[in-house]
């Protein structure tokens, strides 16, 4: 389902990383959890140097400044909404794992993870149109 978001801009953390480094990744989520925000949160991945294989930058965050952030700009667009099942502890990585073998057309502009306060969880992609 295509989804209009208005742009909103995220304070946190962030790293430049690719799929093949979770090391990085696992590292970066365990900071910003260490900062026990509230809210809701987004993980941000934009400057992709290619396609999910390559290099992008990966960040973290909330709608809220806090102390020594960065912060990022989810540009406004209409995005392609996948609902994940926030049930399953590893339904984040498996609704990626669909989506990189799905021939879905994506744009690799600004794509984002966003976990809303009532648990539930959706991946948004920029598609071409």
């Amino acid at each position: 389902m295509h989804t209009a978001i208005n742009e909103k801009q995220i304070y946190g953390k962030s790293v430049r990383t690719n799929n093949q480094n979770t090391d990085e990744i696992i590292k970066l989520w365990e900071e910003f959890l260490r900062l026990n925000l509230t809210g809701e949160i987004y993980a941000v991945y934009s400057n992709y140097a290619s396609d999910f294989t390559g290099d992008y930058d990966l960040h973290i965050g909330t709608e809220e400044p806090n102390t020594n952030d960065v912060s990022t700009i989810i540009p406004e667009d209409n995005y392609l909404a996948i609902e994940v099942d926030h049930m399953d502890p590893k339904g984040v990585f498996k609704a990626w794992e669909k989506i990189w073998k799905s021939d879905i057309d994506r744009a690799y502009n600004t794509d984002f993870e966003h976990y809303c306060e009532d648990g539930s969880i959706k991946i948004y992609l920029s598609v071409n149109s």
